[in-house]
């Protein structure tokens, strides 16, 4: 059985750190693939708990889940409070010209109907050039679907191993030469005020050994030739 990585608990809030390649949530069409709250059930059959947000299904991170329904509401509130600070790391194709920057494009909302406002804070943290990546952390004001792989994507910088708005060349020789078998986002932290207890809350998610491996070899003095 797949243990899951507990990173925070107290009597209303479950923080785990999600595995790439689970989903965050049970789906209809994708009935074969393992999801966190059963995973979590299995590790922890006493405990009740609910999903406060969602990760997508290649991401890895910090993820909360509530554990008391009474206080269901001001626990789901942490993710549209203007305190919650939700940061990321990601590694991007290239080298941004301008190592900090705003993007504020507008994405569609997860009807699809409309547009609706989005705001992604980057920062290169650590530039590689062979191949040309950089890695970069990510601080959102929205959580829009899939904000922070298509803001990257729109400035010319997709997150490496995205399979739906990155380089499909380049992932494909990067799949083959580094071995990364899914994009390189990382939930890396989360800061909030509590909503019960009202006290600033930090929470914590160590980078993954794929990602650790990953930047290892970026690190290292052996070029890496993609094109």
């Amino acid at each position: 059985m797949q243990l899951i990585q507990i990173i925070y608990e107290d009597d209303y809030i479950l923080a785990v750190n999600k595995p790439p390649r689970v989903l965050s949530v049970p789906s209809s069409d994708s009935d074969r693939k393992e999801s966190l709250p059963i995973l979590l059930k299995r590790q922890l059959p006493r405990q009740s708990f609910f999903p406060l947000h969602r990760l997508d299904y290649g991401t890895s991170g910090v993820m909360l889940f509530g554990k008391d329904e009474s206080h269901r509401s001001a626990l789901e509130g942490i993710f549209s409070s203007p305190d919650t600070n939700k940061k990321y790391i990601a590694l991007v194709l290239g080298n941004p010209k301008y190592k900090t920057g705003r993007i504020t494009k507008p994405l569609p909302a997860r009807t699809k109907k409309k547009f609706v406002p989005a705001s992604t804070h980057y920062k290169v943290e650590q530039e590689f050039t062979s191949p040309p990546t950089s890695l970069i952390s990510c601080i959102i004001d929205t959580g829009r679907k899939h904000q922070i792989r298509q803001h990257m994507a729109s400035i010319n910088h997709p997150i490496v191993m995205d399979d739906l708005y990155g380089n499909e060349k380049f992932n494909r020789q990067f799949r083959m030469i580094l071995h990364l078998g899914r994009q390189f986002l990382h939930s890396e932290s989360i800061d909030f005020i509590h909503p019960i207890t009202k006290l600033p809350t930090h929470i914590e998610a160590p980078l993954t050994p794929d990602l650790q491996s990953i930047i290892k070899k970026l690190k290292s003095t052996r070029p890496v030739n993609i094109k």
